[in-house]
């Protein structure tokens, strides 16, 4: 799904948006100081408002539905990753404690 030259961002879709230095300056400085929020975060929140305003309900709950279980398949792999990183460190530790005696 990504384009040659492109790096991939998982299960997220990659917009680059460029905005006028001075007026991007006065976003930047009043989303982090009045709001408290990083500017994409809240660029994100303000598409998704968007879409739950104006597409079909039925049609964005599936999306949201997909999007969550994506979401929580990437934390189940990053937990089986993370299982599986401490058993083979277990088995390596005893292997070269083995190869010294």
């Amino acid at each position: 799904m990504t384009q040659a030259g492109k790096k991939p961002h998982g299960n997220k879709k990659y917009y680059h948006v460029l905005i006028d230095i001075n007026r991007g300056e006065l976003f930047d400085k009043y989303i982090r100081e009045q709001l408290k929020l990083k500017p994409t975060s809240w660029i994100r929140d303000i598409v998704y408002k968007f879409l739950q305003d104006n597409i079909d309900k039925e049609e964005y709950n599936k999306a949201l539905k997909k999007d969550e279980d994506n979401w929580n398949q990437a934390i189940q792999n990053r937990l089986q990753g993370r299982a599986l990183s401490k058993i083979l460190n277990t088995i390596r530790k005893k292997q070269n404690k083995n190869e010294r005696l």
